[in-house]
């Protein structure tokens, strides 16, 4: 798939790294210092270059790093070490290190650091001239269904990658919290890809019973198990050519994780209870809200199918870092949900921006709903907001059945309460934390600590 360049001074070592590369399709080619290196990268142009830190004694690597950036300035360079630290990892990247991985290193970790460094090239290529990738704006692109907007920095670098990452075939892992647009992300991503014209098809892994993942996912024969009476594909096999999307990938059984593991290293699938495996097209996009590197940590989550899911990592930004995009949201919902008819005042808006949201998207899409709901006209102004956020309803109390029927343990309730009273008290002063610290009868202090732990670090009046 690509040309490779390893430099690795002890000899089994690099026998072992350059077999599990060539396994992988790669052409390598091999040397033992930095002197070879300058040599080949004199005489080759290479796709990666691969480069021990620690040789002949000397952190050897760095300089590997220096010459490619001379001889080889489109390659990416991988660092290998056994000595890693936040300074190896600085010094590296200032140098123009692409990523640096600890040694030893499984085939699999090293596959994926490969797979990204190649899809990185290709999107500087893309970068300085192939324009059906980069010259897409969001006018341009695939319709979005309107969460996706926002022109701030962050949402724009997303869609950007999101584009990039449908004109692939790579697995797509997209993280981030609870109503940030995972599914409309990934959407966006098959919408670009030359799938488009085949199924989308959404899984979401929590909701499915474990004795049940498998027979959904690759389908069973006839009489595989009582009530299985007729052949039956799974979402897999259904999806065929077009794109599967794994929402909460991390709440999968570890059962079932081994079997998709398969399905992504050799494209193959054997429904329950058959004794034959059948070939499948699919592009596996997954999502999470979970810390999947920690819950790796902690074996809950296969570490090979980690590497094999987050070949193409794409987090998608909480509202609170964006929010200079919840008035072209807002409208945008407003405007769905009332076909057009209903309006955001100016007030309205800047009364939106000084929410917490830490619900995301989905909380200020609730929130307009609401609005609409109780509105006796068309026109949206703050004063819904104050009305909204004026206090606790008369019949609503502090009890064990309170508690209950809202759904939430002690803990998420508190936390709901706490937000909703500082909401209240940043309406009240129009944003201004002291004042709305004296409502609440805290210290200025201990306001700020509670909104930058909600992420709004902004220490101004």
């Amino acid at each position: 798939m690509a040309d490779l360049l390893l430099v690795e001074d002890e000899v089994n070592a690099r026998r072992i790294l350059a077999l599990g590369l060539e396994l992988q399709g790669h052409q390598v080619k091999t040397c033992a210092s930095p002197e070879e290196a300058e040599i080949r990268m004199k005489s080759a142009t290479f796709d990666v270059v691969l480069t021990d830190l620690r040789m002949q004694g000397r952190d050897a690597g760095l300089e590997v790093i220096r010459m490619s950036q001379s001889l080889q300035p489109d390659a990416r360079v991988l660092l290998l070490t056994a000595y890693a630290s936040a300074d190896t990892a600085v010094s590296a990247m200032k140098q123009g290190a692409f990523d640096y991985l600890t040694k030893p290193v499984s085939g699999e970790e090293l596959a994926a650091a490969v797979e990204r460094a190649l899809l990185d090239a290709g999107d500087d290529r893309a970068d300085a001239g192939l324009n059906a990738i980069s010259a897409l704006t969001p006018a341009d692109g695939p319709a979005d269904d309107g969460m996706l907007t926002g022109d701030s920095e962050v949402m724009q670098r997303v869609r950007q990658r999101l584009q990039r990452a449908g004109r692939s075939q790579f697995t797509v892992l997209v993280s981030g919290e609870s109503g940030t647009g995972k599914e409309l992300a990934a959407r966006y991503a098959h919408a670009c890809s030359t799938r488009n014209r085949e199924a989308f098809t959404p899984v979401h892994c929590g909701a499915i019973p474990e004795g049940l993942f498998e027979s959904e996912l690759f389908g069973y024969r006839k009489g595989a198990f009582t009530g299985a009476e007729a052949d039956r594909a799974g979402l897999i096999e259904s999806t065929n050519g077009g794109t599967l999307f794994l929402d909460e990938v991390g709440d999968m059984p570890l059962s079932a994780q081994v079997k998709l593991l398969r399905v992504l290293q050799e494209y193959r699938i054997r429904r329950v209870g058959d004794d034959r495996e059948r070939d499948v097209d699919v592009r596996v996009i997954a999502a999470t809200n979970r810390d999947l590197e920690a819950d790796v940590r902690q074996g809950l989550f296969r570490e090979d199918l980690f590497f094999r899911l987050n070949v193409l990592p794409v987090r998608m930004p909480a509202l609170r870092q964006r929010r200079e995009d919840i008035p072209a949201l807002a409208r945008t919902i407003v405007r769905r949900w009332s076909e057009g008819r209903a309006r955001l005042s100016e007030s309205c808006l800047k009364r939106l921006m000084m929410l917490p949201f830490t619900g995301n998207v989905r909380e200020l899409e609730n929130l307009l709903q609401r609005m609409l709901a109780l509105s006796d006209s068309y026109e949206l102004d703050a004063s819904l907001l104050d009305e909204m956020y004026s206090g606790q309803p008369a019949n609503s109390q502090v009890s064990l059945q309170a508690l209950h029927e809202s759904a939430l343990n002690l803990d998420a309730w508190l936390e709901t309460s706490e937000r909703q009273m500082i909401d209240q008290a940043l309406l009240k002063t129009g944003g201004n934390i002291t004042r709305a610290a004296e409502e609440l009868g805290i210290s200025f202090r201990s306001l700020r600590y509670r909104l930058k732990k909600d992420g709004q670090g902004d220490d101004s009046e």
